[in-house]
């Protein structure tokens, strides 16, 4: 079997979101983009990950340093999706099989990028692209295809003729190429286009004119291609993960009273039965047992707490709470706090541990 890679594309300045931090370290919930992901691409099983950063790489690196399996490498100029790929090239083996990913697109699933993977290796391909279908195109690349269906090439917005505006088949920046044609590949590619850049979108192009095949592999979830160019596109993709979510608790047995003011981690666990009044924030790793009562208006972060317990209108940072507690309104508990079973904390307290 080939060893998968992924070359992950974030040096990009991100100038419409008007901001001094890297676009991939904006924060969709209590998350930054890069992070969803690596998550993605490490839990459809890839091992090493290549991040390609440019734009103060310093803090996207600090951000990443703690993940063994991510090596960083300095685009020292931005110039264009190809041009950041080919950074990466001398970690790649012929054999390998390497995924590409743009970094700003954080709602890509683990079960989307490994059925790619076996889409690209069941039809022997030596390379493959993702594509979506959308009534309302967004300024995406269109995805060309000849008389038979195969992909032709792929078009950016900027470089498309009117014809190709109308197509509704875009090309949402996912892609896996055997090692081998992509690295021949990356000497071909040129900056004869509108924007004086090298595109990764001339890949698939150059493996084809060589004989090569190529897949195209149409997304299920066209959701899971919104990428994050301007703060507008980081409000929908927050409000599309939040929204997943909460459908996900909801269905294993979690009532939230207003889902749309209930705010919840993808890293939270809840038990049965729990009720989560509007206005509660649910960060980190936080675990929630059965029957509690939740809210309205309460913060927990990173906390546990037991079965059967209430919290109202409070704060627990990083602390533990029992079984059969009662919380607040009002309390503030912090880090390293453990409340023993069947303990009522009265309002208005602050409870820590120094």
């Amino acid at each position: 079997m080939n060893k998968v890679k992924a070359i992950i594309l974030a040096g990009g300045k991100g100038t419409r979101m008007k901001s001094n931090l890297p676009k991939v370290l904006h924060k969709v919930y209590d998350r930054c983009i890069i992070d969803y992901v690596c998550d993605a691409c490490e839990n459809a099983n890839i091992d090493d990950m290549y991040v390609i950063v440019g734009h103060k790489h310093e803090d996207v690196e600090e951000r990443l340093k703690l993940r063994d399996n991510v090596k960083c490498i300095f685009q020292k100029e931005q110039l264009g999706t190809g041009h950041a790929a080919m950074q990466a090239q001398d970690y790649i083996e012929d054999d390998d099989l390497v995924l590409i990913v743009n970094g700003d697109m954080p709602l890509i699933s683990p079960y989307t990028i490994t059925s790619f993977i076996s889409f690209l290796e069941m039809g022997n391909y030596d390379g493959a692209l993702v594509s979506a279908v959308f009534e309302k195109t967004p300024a995406y690349g269109r995805i060309v295809r000849d008389a038979y269906g195969n992909l032709s090439k792929i078009v950016e917005q900027k470089d498309c003729n009117e014809d190709e505006l109308a197509i509704k088949e875009v090309n949402i920046g996912l892609y896996c190429f055997k090692g081998k044609y992509l690295k021949e590949t990356f000497s071909k590619l040129d900056n004869n286009n509108a924007q004086k850049e090298y595109y990764i979108t001339d890949v698939p192009y150059y493996i084809i004119e060589k004989g090569g095949r190529i897949g195209v592999y149409v997304i299920q979830n066209p959701a899971e291609a919104q990428g994050v160019n301007s703060r507008n596109d980081l409000s929908i993709v927050t409000k599309t993960l939040l929204q997943d979510n909460r459908t996900k608790h909801m269905d294993n047995g979690v009532t939230l009273i207003d889902p749309d003011n209930t705010y919840i981690s993808l890293d939270v666990s809840i038990g049965n039965d729990t009720i989560i009044y509007p206005g509660t924030n649910i960060q980190g790793e936080t675990i929630i047992g059965e029957n509690c009562i939740i809210g309205p208006n309460s913060t927990i972060i990173s906390s546990t707490i037991g079965d059967n317990t209430t919290v109202e209108s409070s704060k627990i940072d990083r602390a533990s709470i029992g079984n059969d507690c009662k919380i607040g309104p009002f309390t503030y508990i912090t880090k390293n706090t453990y409340v023993k079973d069947n303990t009522k904390v009265s309002s208005l307290k602050e409870i820590h541990n120094d």
